[in-house]
């Protein structure tokens, strides 16, 4: 390393050392449930932003759940500082060299830092912030936090945010009860729920981004083919 690379890497060591600790939960609204005596939703009321959106600790989602979300959306989530170099760097070849589709290349704590921060990231000054900002998340929290506070405010179509809300309003189930079918849906809309949620005019994108992602998923778990 060039004492020039030296000096840069020291400054932003010490840039880190002293950022504030960013919140991930305070001044977000949530959504209000009531069940019946068997666990069964009666009612769940918008958010004060409007937002069909319930917070849910990580140890009540699905393992499945989280083991899909992170094959389909970062599968090096836990080995990453909250960037990931290649990724990005493919992502940059794919989008602006072979223009063949837009890519980001963006890491789960970076999309957290986009979401909740309201991060404009398709300019490069805005991606640049949001690396910094998935750096300083992950500063200050640990891995399963901040997968936590993904799994909670991350997209799923119109106005449900969390994967907790949209197990609840779109299967009528708590985020631990989902089938796999159900599981791999959930884990692929996100990445577009624009195309893929309710309210799309087609849903062969959404069966076709689950059916990529069962391919995957088999890959790593065989015994699961024939479901």
């Amino acid at each position: 390393m060039t004492p020039a690379a030296t000096y840069a890497a020291l400054l932003a060591a010490l840039i880190l050392a002293f950022l504030p600790k960013p919140p991930l939960r305070e001044g977000l609204g949530i959504s209000q449930a009531v069940y019946d005596r068997q666990g069964k939703l009666l009612r769940l009321t918008l958010s004060s932003d409007g937002r069909y959106r319930l917070w849910v600790p990580l140890e009540r989602f699905s393992p499945e759940l989280v083991r899909a979300t992170l094959l389909h959306e970062d599968r090096h989530f836990r080995g990453h500082p909250g960037f990931n170099p290649v990724s990005l760097a493919r992502g940059a070849w794919r989008s602006y060299v072979r223009a063949d589709r837009r890519v980001g290349g963006s890491t789960i704590t970076m999309q957290l830092a986009r979401l909740r921060y309201g991060i404009r990231s398709k300019t490069l000054p805005g991606k640049l912030r949001q690396i910094l900002k998935a750096l300083q998340l992950e500063r200050h929290y640990s891995k399963d936090e901040i997968l936590e506070a993904y799994l909670n405010i991350a997209p799923y179509g119109g106005n449900v945010e969390g994967a907790a809300a949209a197990s609840r309003i779109f299967f009528g189930k708590s985020p631990a009860e989902l089938g796999l079918s159900e599981t791999l849906s959930l884990a692929v809309l996100p990445q577009n729920p624009t195309a893929r949620g309710p309210g799309a005019r087609t849903p062969e994108s959404l069966r076709a981004a689950r059916a990529a992602l069962f391919r995957r998923w088999t890959r790593e778990r065989p015994e699961d083919a024939a479901l």
